[in-house]
């Protein structure tokens, strides 16, 4: 029997985000981040400013969902979040209102990876990371195949994302220094048109690993 404790709440809010709450975090974040954390980002032009998109992206540490949610303004981004986040009420409830929604990562979730293709076919953007779980460096670990799949949904935009410095920041819940947090957004990444689909999501995994990977190697090189 499984433990209540560990029961993972599912409330998605209507249209990804509550708009409230999505203001008043925008409005923080503009005015702390570059002055505390020294935050810059890149690419933000390649962003499209409607029509589904995916994000892929590296993950350093439990702060990244805010870093590249800036990155990606004006648009609302939504993102796949550790379902260990998920486990009490009124948390649940805060992140769903910030536009996160649970995934395992000890199993096939397929009510995630749906309710994710959802929102891209509605004209969302989501963010997933692929890793999973933070990574603490510059290292990936191994990326996962849901985010080729959703990579698959017919006319969205897929667009590989590098995080640097947020693990520099926060390590779990304890603070650990200011950065600088960076963010660089690749270009569009070709989705294969042809092929058993399983080949086509690995395709655009593999793809989206060495795109991190190059985006990476200069924000490393910069500050190690």
């Amino acid at each position: 029997m499984s433990d209540p404790a560990d029961e993972v709440h599912w409330r998605p809010v209507r249209g990804g985000v509550w708009a409230p709450i999505w203001w008043f975090g925008r409005v923080l974040l503009w005015v702390t981040a570059p002055w505390l954390l020294g935050y810059r980002a890149a690419g933000r032009r390649r962003v499209p400013r409607e029509g589904g998109v995916l994000v892929i992206a590296n993950h350093l540490a439990d702060i990244d969902p805010p870093a590249l949610a800036m990155a990606v303004m004006p648009r609302r981004a939504e993102y796949l979040a550790d379902a260990r986040h998920f486990t009490r009420r009124w948390l649940a409830t805060l992140l769903f209102a910030l536009g996160a929604f649970p995934v395992r990562l000890d199993r096939s979730d397929l009510r995630a990876l749906r309710h994710a293709r959802e929102r891209l076919q509605a004209g969302g953007l989501v963010i997933v990371w692929p890793e999973g779980t933070p990574s603490w460096g510059p290292r990936m670990g191994p990326f996962r195949e849901g985010a080729g799949h959703l990579a698959l949904t017919p006319g969205v935009t897929v667009l590989p994302a590098a995080i640097w410095g947020t693990h520099k920041v926060l390590r779990g819940r304890r603070p650990v220094g200011r950065g600088p947090v960076l963010v660089a957004i690749g270009e569009p990444l070709p989705v294969p048109a042809e092929g058993p689909s399983r080949e086509r999501a690995r395709a655009v995994v593999e793809q989206a690993r060495a795109e991190i990977e190059r985006l990476l190697e200069p924000m490393v090189r910069a500050h190690p």
